[in-house]
């Protein structure tokens, strides 16, 4: 007889894996998940899944400003790879969401006296509130600059009505 030469072709397994462009952020950020597919085909189709929920449209991408802390997001990939297409859909890695509280920054201050005779020395201590590790100061008096960057401020040339404050960064 004739001879028959088979062409076997390789399986193909279709996976495929999520990178996000940040992972621990603070609300409102916005994050863009990535896909990966491996076998994927010429036009692999996506659906994105937050907290387990259909989410996000049919792409490569999927794009949030409204994620929680302990949000998980995934994609399943459907292959439209050919021939021996195996594996699909396939689900990718989950990535887990780190979103921090906002710390709202402010600070107040007080005065050693705010009623004094000429000359006396005064010394303002300001208390900041989520100033961070080293909140530098600039210190106001009448609205203009004066001081040095320090959470104390002291004079001894104040005058009746003068107004004192702080900015803390």
């Amino acid at each position: 007889s004739n001879t028959v030469t088979m062409t076997v072709n390789p399986n193909l397994p279709a996976s495929v894996s999520i990178g996000a462009s940040a992972t621990t952020i603070c609300p409102g950020t916005s994050v863009t998940f990535t896909a990966t597919p491996t076998n994927g085909g010429t036009a692999p189709s996506y659906q994105w899944k937050l907290n387990g929920s259909n989410v996000g449209s049919n792409s490569a991408n999927y794009t949030s400003t409204t994620l929680v802390n302990g949000n998980t997001v995934s994609v399943v990939m459907t292959s439209n790879a050919t021939p021996c297409l195996t594996s699909s859909p396939a689900t990718s890695n989950t990535v887990t969401m780190t979103v921090n509280p906002n710390l709202p920054a402010s600070v107040s201050i007080e005065a050693s006296a705010t009623t004094i005779c000429p000359g006396t020395s005064v010394t303002f201590t300001a208390t900041p509130t989520n100033g961070g590790t080293s909140p530098s100061y600039q210190w106001k008096l009448n609205g203009s600059n004066v001081g040095s960057n320090s959470a104390t401020y002291t004079s001894t040339t104040l005058a009746n009505g003068n107004t004192v404050s702080v900015v803390m960064t």
